[in-house]
C-alpha cells in the first residue's frame, strides 16, 4: 500500500520527473510530468538521447552496479529549448529510477541575472527616454527654411505664413537663427554713392 501511494505520488506530480530504465538505460516507463516535457515519443529510447552531454557524466554500469548519480542536467524538451533538472540515477532491481527536480540554485541564479538584465534594460530604456526628450526639445528649437517661399520680384519682400509681406532681413530673422549685418554691394556702392571708394566699404 505504501509502494502504491509512492507510485501514485509520483505519477500525479506535476514538477517531480520521474523515468525507469532498463539495465542498457533505455526508457520503460515514465510518469506524466515527463510525459508533458520530454514527449511519450521518447519511450523506449536510450535516455541519453534527451540529456544533453550526457556521455560524459553518466555512466549505466556504475549506477546499476550501486553507485548512486545526482548531478544537475539539462534535458531537451518537446518545445525544443533545453530546460535544467537536477537528476537522481537510483539502482532498482537490475533497472535504473531517475528522479528529477529543478535546479533550484541554478534557477535562483537565472531568476538573479533576468532581474539584473531588466534592471539594466530599463535603465538604457530611461536614458534612451531622455535622449530622445533632449534631441526633440533640440529639434523643436532648430528653425529651417523649407519648401517655395514667396518672394517679391522687384522690393524682394518675402510673404509669410500669414500672408504678410516682410523685409527679407525681417524674415530671415524670425525664421532662422541667422544674425545679419548691415552692408553694401559693390554694384551698389557705385550707383548710389559714386563718391566712395571701393575701399572704404562698410
Amino acid at each position: 500500500m505504501e509502494l502504491k501511494a509512492f507510485y501514485d505520488y509520483i505519477n500525479s506530480s506535476g514538477t517531480l520527473l520521474f523515468f525507469r530504465l532498463d539495465s542498457e538505460g533505455r526508457i520503460l516507463s515514465m510518469n506524466q510530468c515527463a510525459c508533458q516535457i520530454c514527449g511519450e515519443h521518447v519511450m523506449g529510447e536510450p535516455f541519453q538521447n534527451i540529456i544533453l552531454d550526457f556521455q560524459d557524466i553518466f555512466n549505466v554500469r556504475e549506477i546499476r552496479n550501486g553507485s548512486e548519480c545526482e548531478k544537475p542536467f539539462s534535458i531537451q524538451t518537446v518545445q525544443g529549448s533545453p530546460e535544467t533538472y537536477l537528476l537522481e540515477f537510483t539502482p532498482a532491481e537490475g533497472d535504473i529510477l531517475v528522479f528529477g527536480r529543478k535546479d533550484f540554485d541554478e534557477m535562483e541564479l537565472l531568476k538573479t541575472e533576468v532581474m539584473s538584465l531588466n534592471q539594466e534594460l530599463g535603465n538604457l530604456s530611461r536614458t534612451l527616454h531622455k535622449k530622445n526628450a533632449e534631441l526633440q526639445n533640440a529639434l523643436d528649437h532648430v528653425k529651417t527654411l523649407q519648401g517655395i517661399i514667396p518672394i517679391c520680384m522687384h522690393c524682394h519682400k518675402i510673404r509669410d505664413e500669414k500672408q504678410i509681406w516682410d523685409r527679407l532681413e525681417k524674415y530671415l530673422t524670425e525664421h532662422t537663427y541667422a544674425e545679419l549685418s548691415h552692408s553694401i554691394c559693390p554694384e551698389c556702392l557705385e550707383r548710389l554713392y559714386p563718391d566712395i571708394d571701393d575701399d572704404d566699404e562698410c
